[in-house]
């Protein structure tokens, strides 16, 4: 049965909470590790939404970096939480070869999707390995004011940076091959601290995305539900 009915949706995203179990009720922010919870939760969760609604004055100081590394291909998510003490724990996920979900088919739901789940990894960083990290987002204006209309197509190679710091809301975008991404301090740190053993996707050139899309008349891919664009604002991502 393909993933085309509402009711084969229903079962997924049902069966997946049910998998997940308590782990996942206590995550802090939205599951991005099943396949079907992230075709929900995906886009909200790059713009760093549920973050943002709890920045404030006293609230967990988080940052969340994405790493674009072409969607089919892969995608990198960091999760930073800073402790008072100086120390900062980091969460590593993993996406992979992930194609087109579209047309994913149902046979043994406990099996199916394992291919398509985030891989995960932490590490915790002790007040040197903060700074550094630290002094590395700062050195690449991580904490805003983003490019007001950049574009960020999902077959290009981009980072994204939501954070929450003393109650401060900053998000940040930069994009390959531009400036802004050419002037990225934090990467090379955060690829030394993933322990996540799946090898890095680093950028490399590449036509214009617009080329590269399948859209054209002519392209058996064309109106594939897997192609997207996220648009930054003055402060984050603008609605889709």
């Amino acid at each position: 049965m393909r993933l085309c009915s509402t009711a084969a949706v229903a079962f997924g995203l049902v069966w997946s909470l049910a998998a997940a179990g308590p782990s996942w009720a206590q995550r802090a922010g939205p599951n991005v590790d099943a396949p079907v919870l992230r075709t929900f939760n995906w886009f909200g969760y790059v713009g760093g939404d549920d973050i943002r609604d709890r920045c404030r004055p006293g609230s967990r100081n988080r940052i969340r970096l994405v790493y674009n590394g072409l969607w089919e291909e892969q995608v990198r998510t960091y999760e930073l939480t800073l402790q008072p003490d100086g120390t900062a724990g980091l969460d590593v996920g993993v996406l992979a070869d992930q194609g087109d979900l579209s047309s994913l088919l149902i046979a043994r739901p406990v099996d199916v999707t394992n291919p398509w789940r985030m891989k995960r990894g932490q590490r915790l960083l002790d007040p040197a390995q903060t700074a550094d990290l630290m002094g590395a987002l700062q050195a690449s204006a991580a904490f805003g004011p983003p490019h007001d209309g950049l574009r960020l197509p999902d077959n290009d190679f981009w980072w994204t940076v939501a954070s929450c710091r003393n109650g401060v809301w900053g998000f940040q975008a930069y994009h390959y091959p531009t400036d802004g991404f050419a002037n990225v301090r934090f990467a090379d740190r955060l690829y030394a601290l993933d322990n996540v053993p799946v090898a890095i996707n680093k950028p490399r050139k590449l036509e214009p995305a617009q080329f590269r899309r399948g859209f054209d008349s002519h392209s058996a891919q064309r109106g594939r539900g897997d192609r997207w664009m996220l648009v930054v604002g003055k402060d984050g991502l603008r609605p889709r």
